[in-house]
């Protein structure tokens, strides 16, 4: 048959575009059947499923036959196998394990060709289990002298901490050897690999400031070295501030010669990060950026403005010397280079310059298209409402703008608009009619009604119809608003936006109503609002205002949209009740109608929500009604609605028959109803119309009244904030307008007991990353090792021979118990033979001496008002942090109020309060309390005590007490248990840090020997013995503080004393604190 190469199958595929995937499937039958053959046949069928696979077809079905490709011992088979692997093998493919020790034999095959593919193929392919496996033998090839391989297999050691964390701590002092490398490439290997790194925990890497500084100034010619270098200089300058002054001398120098454009920039953006504070240095970034931004390469002139953005977020004011240079790039081809440039807008806009600003990006607003020009509207509306409109000092023209912004058809913004006119309208009261004249207009324009879509511009309609509703008091003419308000086509428009029509009709036709009855309505929002052209409201008008809602309100009611079918069902009934009591009440129902809208409305903050606090003792997490706890149990509403024996309206209805509340289906049964009485019917009943007539969003029903004695709704006092239609004198002229001060409300409503916080903007931790919660500082422990295979023969006998011993140690545990048993029975027998023999001899034995008892809680302070005792523990897991326990008795004749119990202000400076047990509060006469504090300790070298003040009000006198208490802190509680070896304290001892000193104390005529000395010192100091002369008299110490500070000591006894030969890596530690400690340990009288 017939076989195709790689070739044919390329040829082939192009000769059938029109049936492609048909012809594909058919290769890929074929070439089911080669992998069928020998390893030849199968070379080249991974070869062609490669290809497949590059256009977008699974061939994880062959995984296996990967692997054997992969395990062939010839090159150019191998070579293939392992291309196929990097581009099908996943995390998800099965088969990968059985590569494990392929890929580690050609770690080590003589052909370094093989080590190669091994080493870039693990790089795509390696998982969690693959890292694990291999990362002691890419560890091992960190020792081979052939340059290619190293360089891979220390580049490859990222995707290794990636997969398996744990692998950084062991491998990390072998990465940092190659940083010393004296090939140029394996240094550069190194250094991708830490900058990488340093991303994720970049305080791990501070120790390799140096190192990389000395690369750093002795590196010339290797641009992508130097690149990684400085990029990692930019991740440790903000955690070391003493790094960034070192590097501005190597950073200046780079920047004033480099050729390099990419070390130029990665420069620029390091002195940003780290070293923004230099105020020569910015000058200095900002000079090169211009030029990279006049540069004709479109690529330069991006990242200046990328860059410059990035400095203009901290010295805004030098950037804002180049806006003309910004605003030209606005007229730039690249769309890329135009964006970055309204980006940098925001940062150079001031007051006196916003308007040439706007006058030049309205410019290219005309001529955008698609997601530009929303960029632009989006970038038009941050620059005016900025800092709550702080640049705008003409509000009148903003709202020419929204309505210049509201022609535009294609834009996907008009929710953004509409809140812009929204937030204006009830911010700056001074603009209010001037804004209302405005969106009555665009209530009238049909072209915001072509784009009937939901956040089209059609929104901007909600806006003008609740702003001309909610500030009708500036309508000049109610009958054309309303016009606007109901045209038929209003109908095509969405649901919300027609909902708000309605409700707002009813505004303009209250307001209307007053006006024409003689309302008093004090316009208070401007005062110089000009009235000339504004028409009388007549009975006239309201008339012919009624006229228009009755005939236009029909279709509305029967709307297929239930809000907007509700509303202008109601705004119907409102009507109809105004139109039957218009002539009984006169004035009084257009009071009526004109306080449903008379609260002022205030804007809200935008976090407001997020700040409500939540009551005391309400659960959000709890079930407000369980449902497994719940019956099924079909309520009575239910059977009155969708049953033929009840009836809806019975629900809404307020008739004295009971029957029209209780009745139901009576072919429906159910055993779990509950049945009631005439009499709990009848209570429910009022216990319902009382709530309704609480609630005020329900309406009042059809109550029986008589016309003799009308029921009057409470007349409602109108606010001063309304304003009133104050009508001007025709002909009369127009005095000359003085300039309007606009007065922006920047207040906001805020929840009751809302915290100040915006905790939600922090950011935090990502308690996800394994590899940046990795301590580097930290010394290796034995259990910072790389996980190592071994045959299971091997493990099966170690968990057999761990099984014999664990049984062997209970067998002689048991026959040393028995024997001990033996031996206390015959010791019992023989004392009780010599009690025999003793009694004769003396009258009464002598009584034991009762067992030394330590006491816990040490006596601090024992005064006429409290007797306190306190006792220090450490803090599980964290070593800079002791827990004082205190118990404290009132021993006065009264009683004591607001006690707590706190750090001194003088030791707050050095000692950090995390945790306490809160305030003790009230403590009676003869009263006890306990009480706890959690300290931290920063600095050990420092604190050998403590004070705590105690402070109490007591009932007969106002003045308060304090009692300061004096904690002594021992210095076993820093010292960290530690059994050090022979080499290891020897190379402790020699390094040149050590600070030396020395003590003698007298022996006592024998009295203090080296055993002693040796078990109080690990006792009460917890430093361990490291190496014992075998006479007895000389023996090495150590110990390790919880703040990484070593202590060697050499202790002797000669001549009638014990010396002791100190030394510490921490001057202060040995002067103030250890020899302190043993003076006091071991006193010489």
């Amino acid at each position: 048959m017939f076989e195709r190469s790689l070739v044919d199958l390329i040829r082939g595929i192009r000769n059938h575009k029109k049936n492609e995937t048909r012809f594909i499937n058919q290769c890929i039958n074929e070439i089911k059947e080669e992998l069928k053959g020998d390893i030849q046949k199968k070379t080249v069928a991974i070869q062609k499923l490669t290809y497949i696979q590059m256009l977008g077809y699974d061939i994880s079905w062959a995984s296996f036959k990967i692997v054997e490709v992969m395990s062939t011992t010839k090159f150019t088979s191998k070579r293939i196998g392992y291309l196929a692997a990097s581009q099908s093998f996943h995390e998800g493919t099965d088969v990968i394990m059985l590569a494990t020790n392929q890929i580690r034999k050609d770690f080590l095959s003589a052909n370094q060709n093989e080590a190669y593919l091994a080493l870039n193929c693990l790089s795509n392919i390696c998982t969690p289990d693959l890292a694990r496996d291999l990362a002691n033998d890419i560890l091992t090839l960190m020792n081979t002298q052939k340059t290619h391989i190293l360089k891979r297999a220390v580049t490859v050691l990222y995707k290794i901490f990636l997969k398996y964390p744990e692998a950084l701590r062991p491998a990390f002092p072998k990465l940092r050897e190659k940083l010393d490398d004296p090939e140029p490439s394996i240094v550069s290997c190194s250094v991708n690999v830490i900058c990488e790194l340093a991303r994720r925990n970049p305080k791990n890497y501070l120790p390799l400031a140096p190192v990389l500084f000395r690369i750093l100034t002795n590196t010339t010619n290797n641009y992508w070295m130097l690149i990684k270098i400085v990029k990692l200089f930019a991740s440790l300058t903000p955690h070391e501030p003493r790094l960034a002054k070192k590097l501005v001398d190597p950073l200046t120098n780079i920047i004033n010669s480099s050729p390099s454009v990419s070390l130029l920039f990665e420069c620029i953006q390091t002195c940003i990060v780290g070293m923004n504070d230099n105020i020569p240095l910015m000058k200095l970034c900002i000079t090169k950026l211009r030029t990279l931004i006049e540069h004709n390469d479109q690529n330069l002139k991006y990242l200046g403005l990328l860059a410059l953005n990035n400095i203009m977020k901290i010295h805004p004011k030098a950037v804002s010397e180049h806006r003309e240079l910004v605003l030209n790039c606005l007229d730039d081809q690249d769309i890329s280079i135009r964006h970055r440039a309204l980006d940098l807008l925001p940062g150079m806009t001031t007051k006196k310059n916003i308007y040439d600003v706007m006058n030049k990006v309205l410019e290219h607003l005309d001529v955008a298209e698609g997601s530009y020009k929303d960029l632009i509207i989006l970038k038009i509306i941050e620059l005016c409402s900025m800092g709550t409109y702080q640049f705008i000092s003409d509000f009148e023209w903003y709202i020419n703008i929204l309505v210049r912004l509201s022609q535009i058809q294609e834009t996907s913004h008009g929710k953004l608009i509409a809140s812009q006119f929204l937030d204006v309208v009830i911010r700056v009261k001074t603009v209010r009619a001037y804004g209302t004249k405005q969106m009555i207009q665009l209530l009238k324009n049909p072209k915001l009604m072509s784009n009937p879509t939901a956040n089209g511009i059609c929104e901007v309609l909600y806006a003008a119809a609740w702003i001309v509703g909610e500030f009708s008091n500036y309508v000049n003419q109610p009958v054309d608003a309303l016009e606007s308000f109901l045209q038929p086509r209003v109908s095509i428009l969405p649901a919300h936006i027609q909902s708000v029509y309605m409700l707002n009709s009813l505004k303009v036709f209250s307001h209307a109503c007053a006006v024409a009855n003689g309302e008093e309505i004090v316009i208070e929002d401007d005062p110089d609002v000009d009235t000339s052209d504004r028409g009388e409201i007549t009975q006239e008008t309201v008339d012919e205002c009624l006229q228009v809602l009755t005939s236009r309100l029909v279709i509305f009611t029967q709307s297929i949209y239930l809000d907007v079918q509700e509303r202008a069902c109601f705004v119907n009934e409102i009507l109809k009740f105004y139109t039957v009591t218009k002539d009984t009440q006169g004035n009084s129902i257009s009071r009526e109608l004109i306080s449903l809208f008379t609260e002022q409305l205030n804007p809200v903050g935008p976090k407001a929500q997020k700040k409500v606090p939540v009551p005391e003792g309400l659960d959000l997490d709890e079930w407000i009604n369980d449902p497994k706890l719940q019956d099924p149990v079909e309520s009575e509403d239910e059977d009155d609605m969708f049953t033929p024996g009840g009836n809806a309206n019975n629900r809404y209805r307020d008739s004295d028959d009971e029957s029209s509340h209780s009745g139901h289906s009576p072919h429906i049964k159910s055993s779990n109803k509950q049945h009631f009485t005439k009499e709990d019917i009848q209570r429910q009943k009022e216990e319902r119309l009382s709530r309704q007539a609480a609630n005020p969003f329900m309406l009042g029903g059809k109550g029986k009244r008589t016309t003799a004695e009308p029921e009057l709704a409470p007349v409602a006092t109108l606010p001063k904030s309304f304003g009133s239609l104050s009508v001007g004198t025709p002909g009369e002229k127009k005095k000359k307008a003085k300039p309007k001060q606009f007065v922006i409300d920047r207040t906001t409503e805020m929840p009751e007991g809302a915290k100040d916080s915006d905790s939600e903007d922090e950011k935090k931790f990502n308690k996800n990353d394994a590899l940046g919660q990795i301590n580097l500082n930290e010394p290796l422990t034995a259990n910072d090792v790389l996980y190592t295979n071994r045959h299971r023969s091997d493990i099966i006998r170690e968990k057999e021979q761990a099984a014999a011993a664990i049984e062997k140690a209970r067998v002689q545990a048991a026959r040393k118990a028995k024997s001990e048993e033996r031996l206390a029975a015959a010791e019992k027998e023989q004392l009780k033979k010599s009690a025999k023999k003793a009694a004769a001899a003396a009258p009464a034995p002598a009584p034991a001496p009762p067992k030394k008892v330590v006491p816990v809680f040490i006596n601090a302070v024992d005064d006429e008002n409290f007797k306190i005792s306190y006792e220090i523990t450490k803090v599980a897991d964290q070593n800079t942090q002791l827990k004082f326990s205190f118990k404290i008795q009132n021993k006065s004749d009264e009683d004591m109020s607001d006690v707590q119990l706190t750090v001194s202000e003088k030791d707050k400076e050095e000692v950090k309060a995390i945790k306490s047990s809160g305030e003790i509060g009230i403590m009676e006469a003869g009263s006890s309390s306990t009480h706890f504090e959690i300290i931290e300790f920063t600095n050990i070298t420092t604190r050998t005590e403590i004070t705590f003040n105690l402070s109490a009000n007591p009932s007969s006198s106002p003045d308060v007490i304090n009692t300061p208490i004096t904690v002594r802190v021992p210095f076993v509680n820093f010292i960290i248990n530690t059994k050090l070896p022979k080499d290891k304290f020897a190379e402790i001892v020699q390094k040149e840090n050590m600070t030396i000193g020395s003590l003698k104390i007298p022996t006592a005529n024998g009295k203090l020997n080296m055993s002693i000395v040796s078990q109080k010192l690990l006792n009460d100091l917890n430093i361990n013995v490291v190496q014992s002369h075998p006479s007895g008299t000389t023996a090495s110490f150590y110990a390790l503080t919880n703040q990484n500070h070593h202590i060697a000591m050499l202790v002797k006894d000669r001549d009638g004393f014990i010396s002791f030969d100190i030394k510490t890596s921490q001057p202060i530690l040995l002067s103030t604190i250890l020899i302190k400690e043993l003076q006091l340990l071991f006193p010489s009288n």
